[in-house]
């Protein structure tokens, strides 16, 4: 089994129960997942606080045990959700099982990501995993394949920069204009900003500041 990828720490040193697990694990739980959900990855600035929830891991233990820090995860109201009480194994089938980001890596051992963001299974655990939880469902894989292509043009652009900085800045400026329309057309999938003048796109805001973003529409030929 490989290596933890979220090293748990001790967590509260009181007991906990039924009514008190989640106001004393919380905060030990998003500085040991660095406010990142356990299933899906999200980071805390996706969602109201009120959506950051304490999941049990193992949701059929009892009493004393269910409530054990080992047992508690730092999760998003959509994957606590769609976990709710499946099985940490399945009765059917003992190789599909959840997997524990606190005793093991699920990447890239059981689960890979492909290039348009959806995560696919390497193992039986690995489906289990993803189809449990529903970490397949378009929601994900858009968000993932929005910030991989924006990471890869801003990649492209710095190293396009250093390379031409000296000799070529027209390389550089075309470049930067493949990057700010493939920035723009991902944008396009975020919400719209809620500004003084209303609810406007970023194309409608950007106009609305005196960008032409008609110019970045369509490559020049």
């Amino acid at each position: 089994m490989s290596a933890a990828r979220v090293k748990r720490g001790a967590g509260p040193r009181s007991k906990m129960t039924k009514a008190t697990y989640r106001k004393k694990a919380l905060r030990f739980l998003l500085k040991d997942f660095e406010g990142r959900c356990a299933y899906c990855l999200d980071p805390g600035e996706f969602r109201h606080p009120s959506q950051t929830q304490v999941d049990h891991f193992n949701c059929k233990l009892r009493e004393r045990q269910r409530h054990q820090y080992k047992n508690l995860m730092l999760a998003c109201s959509a994957c606590n959700l769609s976990k709710h009480d499946k099985p940490i194994v399945n009765p059917l089938d003992k190789e599909q099982r959840l997997l524990n980001c606190t005793e093991e890596n699920e990447f890239p051992e059981h689960i890979v990501e492909l290039e348009d963001g959806q995560w696919e299974p390497k193992t039986k655990a690995g489906e289990y995993h993803l189809e449990s939880i529903g970490l397949r469902e378009s929601c994900h894989r858009q968000k993932r394949y929005a910030r991989k292509r924006i990471a890869e043009q801003i990649l492209n652009l710095c190293s396009t920069a250093i390379q031409y900085r000296t000799f070529n800045p027209a390389e550089v400026h075309n470049q930067m204009m493949d990057t700010l329309r493939a920035l723009l057309s991902h944008l396009d999938n975020f919400p719209p900003l809620v500004v003084e003048d209303g609810v406007l796109s970023p194309r409608e805001w950007l106009n609305a500041r005196g960008v032409d973003v008609s110019v970045l529409q369509v490559a020049p030929a």
